[in-house]
């Protein structure tokens, strides 16, 4: 077959042809040895990345059970898009692969930051294995641990793109924002990107490194403003699916709790995609929105007010044909605050309503005002009973 390690450098770069990877697939699938072998040739590769936050003994295993079941999606278009799988999906395997490997991997080590620190606070784990929290009066240069400058400050963000870096291959930083608490970047190369409350962001420290295309990934919810560059795409890889733009404005949905991805287009054109099936794609236009159903794999498309799913960036909350505990888990994360719901018989009430910064309690005594339902607040945690 054609070299294995130029087609396992191909898909890591996502610039693998339909060909090459059923080629890749078939050897992969051949026997156990060639699976280890790809195992071992990604985890070589990853080297100097940081995925401690995803089970990846637990991904490998369902990676496993796919193959052994081979189970296959039926296809179907018009307004909802149903993707075929592949039996052993070659781009889940990579995904899977990068998970599986922080099993191995001995947790990063925390200097001069407790655990209570990392959940409350702003976080950034650099490619050399540091973590740093990032605050208001932090310093203004953020550096590594031999002192070289990594980015400085930018008001409430973190800027990159006037980094210099000797490094060949990208390596990889990772930011969490935790509840209550929203965060901008700006990447090498120009891209800006807005973090919601509750969202990881995964990216190379250095985009000038990336040959072929430039991927992040994200778990929770941003806003990309992406520089243009035709020659290296930018891929923003969320959980099931791909997106992918040369230079546009858009917003990714990926909460891990929530039922479905959700990306919603404000300018240019982008194509989204199961990401273990690249060649049927949905292509977007200002003002559309594809939102991935986790549970059976359809994409449904449609026509949508962007200002309801970018209001975030501005502190607003707007509602719109929401259920009352799809309401109640964007207070959590934009407030930080768990809610325990007693009254059940609101679950499935919709409501619409906009709320522009307000404090909570002004938020559930509107909601109540036309549903009634009491509340308590004790230590960060409030209890909603009829």
């Amino acid at each position: 077959m054609q070299d294995k390690n130029v087609l396992i450098e191909k898909f890591l770069s996502r610039t693998i042809s339909k060909k090459e990877r059923k080629i890749l697939k078939k050897w992969v699938l051949q026997n156990k040895e060639n699976l280890s072998v790809f195992r071992a040739e990604i985890r070589k590769r990853s080297e100097g990345t940081l995925y401690h936050h995803f089970d990846g003994s637990q991904a490998f295993e369902s990676f496993l059970d796919t193959i052994n079941k081979k189970q296959t999606r039926t296809k179907q278009y018009r307004s909802i898009f149903r993707y075929a799988a592949m039996v052993a999906l070659l781009l889940t395997v990579g995904y899977i692969t990068y998970q599986y490997n922080v099993s191995e991997e001995p947790q990063q080590q925390l200097t001069n930051t407790s655990e209570k620190e990392l959940e409350n606070n702003i976080v950034i784990s650099l490619a050399d294995g540091t973590q740093q929290v990032v605050t208001t009066d932090s310093e203004t240069l953020l550096t590594d641990k031999n002192g070289n400058i990594v980015a400085k400050k930018e008001g409430q963000g973190l800027d990159f793109s006037g980094q210099q870096s000797t490094v060949s291959k990208p390596v990889f930083n990772e930011i969490y924002v935790p509840y209550g608490q929203t965060f901008k970047l700006t990447l090498s190369d120009g891209t800006k990107v807005w973090l919601n409350a509750g969202t990881r962001l995964r990216f190379p420290q250095n985009l000038k490194t990336a040959s072929q295309n430039r991927v992040v990934y994200l778990e929770g919810e941003a806003f990309f403003d992406v520089t243009k560059d035709k020659k290296r795409p930018f891929i923003v890889n969320a959980q099931n699916i791909d997106i992918r733009v040369l230079g546009t404005q858009f917003n990714v949905s990926a909460y891990e709790s929530d039922d479905n991805i959700a990306t919603t287009l404000v300018e240019g054109a982008v194509n989204v995609y199961e990401n273990s099936n690249p060649d049927t794609k949905i292509a977007l236009s200002p003002n559309y929105q594809a939102s991935f159903l986790k549970g059976n794999g359809v994409f449904e498309k449609q026509k949508v007010d962007t200002r309801i799913f970018t209001s975030w960036m501005e502190r607003k909350l707007i509602i719109d044909n929401l259920s009352f505990g799809q309401i109640l888990k964007k207070l959590e994360r934009s407030h930080n605050v768990t809610i325990v719901n007693n009254a059940s018989h609101l679950n499935n009430e919709i409501f619409k309503g906009e709320f522009d910064n307000e404090r909570i309690e002004n938020i559930l005594n509107t909601i109540a005002s036309s549903t009634p339902f009491n509340y308590t607040i004790q230590n960060n945690v409030i209890t909603i009973s009829k």
